[in-house]
């Protein structure tokens, strides 16, 4: 009965045991490689407003009024080579650092935007004409933390803040005259319901793609290889996901009238996530 009651204590205790390794996927050291996260922009969601800081007096011309309109855009793939190698993807942001989970399953790396490329939905309209507005990355990129949470032996989560130096170019829908470009900083505040997944790593890449990453239609810099993270994309499992919009927005607004958010800027992205999606801030300020 001793040696029974013995036995019973021990295999209770490696059901236990067993049961701890379990529910703890994390396995401290287990590495996510750097690598590029590539985005395609939701359609009609992203925009940039000039309610709170107006693009100056005479800008377009002489005698051009202040400009405090709301300018929405959606995305226009990057130009690559070889030509259309990404498909639709108009932004990518570059994870800089490989992130090794601690025993919590918590992980950062330094982030930075490579590439982005946007452009108006429709001309603005101006006392010296209708301008077409594109907006790419402008000079050297600030850099961000990422956050990286590990929820399951699939992936997990992220919080993931970003700054970005942009050129707004304005160019005239007549042909006639210069065109005019406009430079600001953006600082985004994280999206929330961001997901990450792990992928199998690559051995080999197959060939290299470069993008244009200043905005000139010439593509100039090589998009970094594969790794065994994926943005935007839920772990795999037997829930349903779908495509979401996920959206990052500016901090600095005052004007409650620009959205329920209070965004001077906002730009959403696609990701795959548990449907159905949650309801996102839209417009409600009017030119």
């Amino acid at each position: 009965m001793k040696s029974t009651s013995s036995g019973a204590r021990w295999l209770a205790l490696g059901v236990v045991l067993l049961a701890v390794l379990v529910a703890s996927p994390v396995l401290a050291g287990e590495r996510l490689t750097r690598g590029a996260d590539l985005w395609e922009t939701s359609t009609g969601l992203s925009y940039s407003s000039f309610k709170a800081e107006p693009i100056p007096a005479d800008f377009f011309c002489p005698g051009s009024e202040p400009f405090t309109g709301v300018i929405q855009l959606n995305g226009k793939p990057l130009a690559t080579a070889p030509a259309g190698a990404l498909g639709n993807i108009d932004t990518i942001v570059h994870r800089l650092d490989d992130a090794r989970l601690n025993e919590k399953g918590e992980a950062s790396t330094r982030i930075q935007l490579m590439a982005l490329s946007l452009a108006s939905v429709k001309p603005i309209e101006t006392r010296c004409g209708r301008y077409d507005v594109t907006s790419s990355l402008a000079g050297a990129q600030p850099m961000t933390t990422m956050r990286i949470r590990k929820t399951s032996d699939g992936g997990g989560t992220y919080i993931a803040p970003l700054e970005l130096n942009v050129k707004l170019t304005f160019t005239p829908v007549s042909g006639q005259g210069a065109s005019r470009e406009l430079y600001h900083h953006v600082n985004m505040s994280p999206a929330s319901g961001e997901v990450w997944s792990f992928v199998k790593p690559v051995l080999a890449r197959t060939g290299t793609v470069r993008v244009d990453t200043d905005g000139d239609g010439v593509p100039d810099s090589e998009v970094p290889g594969p790794s065994n993270f994926r943005a935007g994309v839920a772990p795999v499992s037997t829930v349903t996901y779908v495509a979401c919009p996920v959206c990052h927005c500016s901090t600095t607004s005052t004007d409650p009238n620009q959205s329920a958010a209070g965004c001077d800027h906002l730009h959403c992205t696609t990701v795959q996530m548990q449907g159905p999606c949650p309801a996102v801030n839209t417009l409600n300020s009017t030119e």
